[in-house]
């Protein structure tokens, strides 16, 4: 990884047009065609999270599945709930959020894989606009088998949670018109 810190921008500017390095967040790049972890992505943002704060949403969602570059702004969860005065360059979304829907990776706190689709899926749910259709389409066709199943018990075991049984009904009829197109 390369860092702003310890390169000018100018020099990471030039390798990138040079075909040598991908921008990875606004402060870090990597090798082009870099295969990296989702401990490779927590430590390219680790410089941009603060304390007492869970990564959330659309970035827990790029940690998990590292497709392409890290969104912006940032978005995290409190924890534990409290006010949180928001700054320009992060959302935060002041939530309850049990601690089994939080791990660690690199030691940063980071929504589970489970608690993140939940939250990337209820804004469509709550109030569905003209491309909510197809963006829980395409969460949903990301996930392999496995990641289905279990998110499939992340909703059984959930009760009085907003829109938990809508989703429910909404995901088990997205898997089975996924499977049908893929066969």
């Amino acid at each position: 990884m390369f860092h702003l810190r310890d390169y000018s921008y100018e020099h990471l500017t030039e390798l990138t047009l040079d075909g040598l390095l991908t921008r990875l967040t606004e402060s870090t790049w990597v090798r082009k065609g870099a295969v990296l972890s989702s401990e490779d992505r927590m430590a390219a943002l680790r410089a941009q999270i603060p304390p007492r704060l869970v990564l959330s949403h659309d970035i827990a969602w790029w940690v998990h599945t590292g497709l392409g570059r890290a969104p912006s702004p940032l978005t995290f969860i409190t924890y534990p709930r409290r006010r949180y005065v928001d700054s320009c360059d992060v959302v935060v979304h002041e939530l309850t959020i049990a601690r089994n829907e939080w791990e660690l990776i690199s030691d940063l706190p980071i929504t589970t894989e489970d608690r993140t689709l939940y939250d990337l899926l209820v804004p469509h749910l709550r109030t569905p606009d003209e491309r909510s259709a197809q963006v829980v389409k395409n969460l949903i066709d990301e996930l392999p088998a496995r990641a289905r199943q279990r998110f499939r018990m992340y909703l059984a075991e959930m009760s009085r949670r907003p829109y938990v049984a809508h989703m429910r009904t909404v995901f088990e009829r997205t898997c089975a018109a996924s499977d049908r197109d893929r066969r």
